[in-house]
């Protein structure tokens, strides 16, 4: 052994104790805080301006940033930030103006999602046009994120996983696969910085210029577990690469093991399932749920790779891993049923939800995986290993759309970030409720409807558009918001068509509840407009 390779080693060693001191900060804790109490209330005239806003939660939540929008539009973000448990005091600037303040804020629940808000309140007496906090999601940050993420993914999948087949199962042998698994553990490490800035603007909602900002990364850093399970994944890839730098000694197989255990903490340690309940069976099942997959797909490369090299060491990778892939799987099958029970809870959540679609077509491309898997395994391996030439090349032709599948399946898992499992909205269920109005005028009718009819981020859908009775393809479709009472709004959008005759305008935020006024302008011809007025009763979530 080398000197560089010692020199490996004690900073390995130093890294896993430093692992697990960071495991160990993230705390346990249920998930999708919400809002319970706030004073000064929403909508509340004040007579005289008060010093700080009071924000209660449903459970700790650790504050992000929060702004204040003065009744001259002029914006300001809030630095004095008190945090107590599941309470978190705003503390405003001195001598506040008389009119309309809109305050907006943004905290992370414990399963590190970001979650944002808004209150309005007056001082002396409303505004007669109140400013508006309206915050969207920049979709450049939410593909940068789902980039981001894919890449850590696949460097921890392919290249932790090559080196743990290597150390358990045997050497595959030295050969281009072997570059192919130092490009992935490098690409996940250079993807980690990355990721952690790019959840850093999505904490803050910021757009990308916000990554020259030094409080975007500690944001991404620190605020959320998200950063800190970033911090383990690199981690774990540094240790995979070390490990294969010395595969040969007796260093090889703990360090790889090491690896391995470090990503099952890793993902384990932020998202929606580690934080369900309960978390004494759920956070095991992820953690075993992703060390299989890691086992699983990670040998796919290596096994590609001495299938296309061929002879004696070839078969006796083979039969190794037949030996033993119905347990990984079985494992893999049996805490991925178990984390969709939990998360899921019903049937038909599977089709009516954003997360159950996802899973649904996670399963479709893992249940293509499976049945290669059980070809392979029954049908073909042991022709292979008797010198089968036909068996052999079906098996490599097998292994090589099992390892395209795979890839698909890490890229569809990170569509998870942006969508709460139903057991999130089982326990908060007037975040998916759906209020539906018919409207009509001048010949013209529409079904809309507001998602969910709370305040805090909405969208408004259209849909069944009759002219005269007939179905309508109008030119364009465009959508107001207004609550004039307090001089709020309106807020505008274009709606976009979903291609299924249907129309959705979002990116809306309501600050309070009561009555919204929402006027629908349908572009029947490049001359003709007809507005459909209506009312949304829309009420305050956290009551």
């Amino acid at each position: 052994m080398n000197g560089l390779q010692r020199r490996l080693l004690r900073f390995s060693a130093a890294l896993c104790a430093a692992v697990f001191a960071l495991a160990l900060s993230i705390a346990p804790a249920a998930a999708h805080a919400q809002l319970i109490g706030a004073d000064p209330g929403d909508g509340t005239v004040l007579a005289a301006a008060p010093e700080k806003v009071t924000l209660t939660f449903s459970e700790p939540a650790r504050p992000l940033v929060a702004r204040l929008i003065h009744p001259d539009g002029r914006a300001e973000v809030l630095r004095e930030i008190g945090e107590k448990g599941s309470v978190i005091v705003l503390t405003l600037p001195s001598a506040l103006e008389t009119g309309t303040h809109v305050l907006s804020w943004r905290v992370a629940s414990s399963d590190g999602h970001p979650i944002g808000g808004g209150l309005v309140f007056s001082v002396g007496a409303p505004s007669a046009g109140a400013p508006v906090a309206v915050e969207q999601s920049d979709p450049i940050v939410r593909v940068g994120l789902w980039s981001a993420r894919f890449l850590l993914m696949l460097g921890l999948v392919v290249g932790i996983g090559s080196v743990a087949f290597n150390a358990l199962i045997g050497q595959s042998g030295p050969g281009r696969e072997s570059r192919i698994v130092t490009a992935a553990l490098f690409l996940g490490l250079a993807a980690t910085p990355v990721l952690i800035g790019f959840q850093g603007l999505d904490a803050l909602g910021e757009s990308l210029g916000g990554l020259a900002r030094p409080d975007v990364w500690s944001a991404g850093l620190w605020a959320t577990t998200y950063g800190r399970s970033a911090l383990l994944a690199a981690t774990a890839l540094f240790l995979a690469y070390a490990g294969g730098l010395v595969r040969s000694t007796r260093f090889g197989l703990p360090l790889a093991v090491a690896a391995l255990f470090v990503v099952g903490i890793a993902v384990a340690g932020a998202g929606h399932a580690s934080t369900a309940p309960p978390r004494l069976l759920t956070v095991p099942a992820v953690f075993l749920h992703a060390v299989s997959v890691v086992l699983w797909i990670g040998a796919l490369l290596p096994l590609a790779a001495a299938l296309a090299r061929g002879g004696p060491p070839a078969s006796v990778l083979i039969r190794r891993f037949s030996s033993v892939i119905p347990a990984i799987v079985g494992v893999l099958v049996m805490s991925g049923l178990l984390l969709a029970a939990v998360q899921v809870q019903t049937i038909p959540a599977l089709w009516s939800t954003g997360y159950g679609r996802v899973l649904l077509a996670k399963l479709a491309l893992v249940a293509v995986m499976l049945a290669l898997a059980v070809l392979n395994r029954y049908r073909l391996t042991l022709p292979a290993i008797a010198g089968d030439a036909h068996a052999a090349r079906r098996l490599k032709r097998n292994i090589a759309a099992e390892i395209v599948l795979a890839t698909a399946v890490i890229a569809v898992l990170g569509l998870w970030r942006f969508t709460p499992p139903p057991r999130a909205m089982a326990e908060n269920p007037a975040l998916f409720e759906v209020q539906e109005i018919r409207a009509a005028n001048d010949g013209v009718a529409a079904t809309l409807s507001i998602h969910p009819p709370i305040v805090g981020p909405v969208r408004v859908e259209i849909r069944d558009l009759t002219l005269d009775g007939k179905p309508l393809s109008p030119v364009g479709v465009s959508v107001d918001l207004d609550k004039p009472s307090y001089g709020i709004g309106p807020f505008s959008r274009e709606a976009r068509g979903t291609g299924e005759g249907a129309y959705v305008a979002d990116g809306f935020v309501l600050p309070l509840d009561g009555f919204w006024i929402v006027r629908v302008t349908v572009l029947v011809s490049e001359f003709r407009s007809v507005p459909l007025v209506e009312v949304f009763d829309v009420r305050n979530g956290a009551r």
